[in-house]
């Protein structure tokens, strides 16, 4: 990085918290005048975005605070926050059906959002939508429970944002000691960075305190696969196959890992396997592509029909292949 590109991501960095602390002063106008000069310079920069969507429903301004949300979600279509926002303008319309949707999108892609988990259960219970209104209710009891490090973390890690969820887990475990969320949580950073041996010593030490966290265990026996320890691996996904054998994830995970030891037939019969149920999932058929050229073979996976096997195949699940 030149010292031009240094100074200038520095001054935005600097605008961007002096927004943030407007914002949090309420001093609306503010905040907008100061994004949308900022935004002059850097036209697509996510929280800025953000920041002037929140000015304006602020200002009463919610058509504008939309189209500005419309923008930011071109650029930055898996950021939780713009959802939420969207759900918030939707409420001040006094429109429940799109609120609702923003804020389900919301918290699909970040579960760590305890406003919006509010929002939909004032919103289910408001819609006459009792069980998914008790379903959202558990969501904030149990994010009310956990600490809000880890709760801002979680949501950081959620949105991409590792450089700043990194620190912010690693104090509060220096203060807290061991706590099995957060110490998921920075093995879950580890393994964004691809740092695999830290992940693999952190999620050992969970799953000693909590050998059944199945979640935890998955991770585990995911690290392990990249790691090339695959005899462990096929240990702990045996295990956890056991207790969920129609997991499509825990298959796909067992099938990359029969690769590693060599099992490449039973990898293929085992991806072909979870074709039949999903015949155009691309990742199978380059996993299998992949497996075929590990063994030297040239033939290329043929797609089976839907409702019928391929000759040569049935449609239940291959014999052998899975722990029983």
């Amino acid at each position: 990085m030149d010292f031009t590109h240094a100074n200038t991501a520095a001054t935005i960095a600097f605008e961007v918290s002096r927004i943030r602390a407007l914002l949090r002063q309420q001093k609306f106008s503010e905040a907008l005048a100061a994004g949308e000069a900022l935004l002059a310079e850097a036209p697509a920069h996510r929280d800025v975005l953000l920041f002037r969507a929140i000015a304006q429903r602020y200002l009463a301004r919610i058509p504008e605070g939309l189209q500005t949300l419309a923008l930011l979600e071109r650029h930055h279509p898996r950021f939780s926050r713009l959802y939420e926002e969207r759900g918030r303008c939707f409420v001040e319309l006094r429109q429940a059906p799109p609120a609702i949707e923003a804020f389900q999108t919301a918290v699909n892609i970040n579960h760590a959002l305890p406003g919006s988990w509010g929002m939909l259960e004032g919103l289910y219970r408001m819609t006459g939508q009792a069980d998914n209104a008790a379903i959202a209710a558990s969501h904030v009891a149990t994010l009310r429970n956990v600490p809000q490090e880890v709760v801002t973390a979680t949501g950081l890690v959620a949105d991409g944002d590792l450089d700043a969820a990194e620190p912010l887990v690693r104090a509060y475990l220096l203060k807290a000691g061991d706590h099995i969320e957060a110490m998921r949580l920075l093995a879950r950073i580890g393994i964004a960075r691809k740092v695999f041996n830290d992940a693999e010593l952190l999620l050992a030490a969970v799953l000693e305190l909590a050998p059944d966290y199945r979640a935890a265990r998955q991770e585990y026996a995911g690290v392990l696969v990249e790691l090339y320890r695959h005899q462990e691996a096929r240990r702990e996904l045996d295990r956890l196959l056991k207790g969920d054998s129609e997991s499509r994830q825990l298959r796909m995970l067992y099938a990359a890992n029969s690769v590693g030891l060599g099992e490449h037939q039973r990898a293929i019969a085992l991806y072909r396997a979870l074709l039949l149920g999903k015949p155009e999932d691309a990742e199978v058929h380059l996993s299998i592509g992949h497996a075929l050229k590990t063994l030297g073979q040239r033939e290329k996976p043929s797609i089976p029909t839907a409702g019928r096997p391929s000759v040569g195949r049935t449609s239940e699940m291959p014999t052998g292949v899975w722990p029983t």
